[in-house]
This record gives C-alpha cells, structure tokens and sequence, in this order.
C-alpha cells in the first residue's frame, strides 16, 4: 500500500507503562493509574487500553474516575467481574463485555482458575456523567473474523464509539471507513504484524489516527489480530 499523511501517532509495545506485582501485570498502552508518560494521553474519549495478566485466583480491584464504558476482550480464558453497582459475571473468549460505571465505581477482577493465568484487555472510554449503569455481553466467532473487520460493539446513543475485531492471513487488504472525519481511529494489533495507513505495526503496539476517512490496512503475517475502535474526537 502506499504511504499516506493522514495524521496519527504510534505506542510502541516495548514503551508500554509496566505494573508488576504478585497478583498480576499490566501493560498500559496510555497513561493509567500510577503510569503517566509525555505523549500517552488520551485519544478522544478513549481514557486507556491495557492488556493485564491475572495470576491464579487473585483479584484485581479498578476505581473509574469518572463515567466511564468499561470494555473487556478475553484473549486466554475467562475473567470474572464484579463492580460496585452490581454487576457481575464472567466474561469468555468470544465474547466482549461492556459495563458503563458511574463515577466513583469500583470493578473487580478475577482469575476463577486455579492453576492458569488469564490475560484480557481492557479498554476504558470516558462516558457522559448521568450514563445509565448496564452491562451488555457481544458475542462472535473467529470464524466470523476471517480476513474481516467484524462489528463486535456498534454505537447507541449512550455508547458513542465502535469496536471492530478482525483476522487476516499474510497480505489480505480491508479498508475501514471513520464514519466522522472528527472522530479519532485508535488500532491496537493483538497478534502478528500490519501496515496500516503507511505505518508498520507489530504485535502490542498501537495507533492513533485523525482526521482519516477511508483506513487502509494490510496482513504482513499469517492470523495477524487487530482491534479497531472508533471514538468521538473530544469526550
């Protein structure tokens, strides 16, 4: 593909703010909790993306500053969740779970096994401060990702962002159309390698984008993962 101009900013996976502690470890893609960097504000309404790694039966307790729409992706088993306002469950892989907190919320996380990690990410978007408190499960396939960007969370009028999840195999195209040229365009690759608007990602790393229109993305490896996320560009 050929290069473009579109505006945008790289976080490279090894430049990751890192929490390490017995129980668990995150990688903070943006500032979050005690990790704050030059440059790693937030993108839009997107607050932070974190990929975390929970230890056999431990738990790992969140504050949400403000109102915030909670997005758990399982990448290796299940996390269980439970949050102040009351609600809970467990989310698997093939599944998305978004909870909307209030501000001043808690959410906990648990490993419910008792010999494996969990590894998850979760995503935190700025919500509107009276924002109803819910919790609603998205369910997919891999299947339904082959060589695809497929609509896993689409926007409402309390939930103002997109999330896109696809699969591609080495040298597969897409392109993704920003539904609003003020919007931000935030891509996270999961597995493998993409160039992606004239920009060379590997696994972990990430991408902002803005003011872009028609995204142009590329597979460089074979069941290459990326996560898209479209948000308002202010909160």
């Amino acid at each position: 593909m050929a290069a473009t101009a579109t505006p945008g900013q790289i976080y490279v996976a090894d430049q990751r703010g890192l929490v390490n502690t017995p129980q668990q470890r995150r990688y903070c893609t943006l500032n979050f909790g005690p990790y704050a960097a030059a440059g790693r504000g937030p993108v839009g309404s997107l607050q932070a993306v974190n990929e975390e790694l929970i230890a056999p039966g431990q738990t790992v307790t969140l504050v949400a500053a403000h109102a915030t729409h909670l997005v758990l992706l399982p990448v290796v088993g299940a996390v269980a969740f439970q949050t102040s306002s009351g609600q809970s469950g467990t989310a698997d892989v093939e599944q998305v779970q978004v909870l909307t907190l209030p501000s001043g919320g808690t959410v906990d996380f648990r490993n419910p096994y008792a010999a494996e990690l969990i590894t998850f990410l979760h995503v935190w978007l700025e919500a509107d401060p009276d924002a109803s408190v819910t919790s609603d499960c998205f369910e997919y396939t891999f299947a339904a990702l082959d060589n695809h960007l497929a609509e896993l969370v689409a926007p409402t009028r309390q939930r103002r962002f997109a999330l896109h999840l696809g699969c591609f195999q080495g040298r597969q195209e897409t392109t993704y159309q920003v539904s609003d040229l003020s919007h931000r365009l935030f891509a996270f690759v999961l597995a493998g390698a993409f160039e992606l608007e004239g920009r060379l990602l590997h696994e972990k790393d990430g991408l902002a984008l803005w003011q872009a229109g028609a995204v142009e993305l590329e597979a460089l490896s074979n069941n290459a993962l990326v996560l898209l996320v479209e948000v308002p560009g202010q909160p």
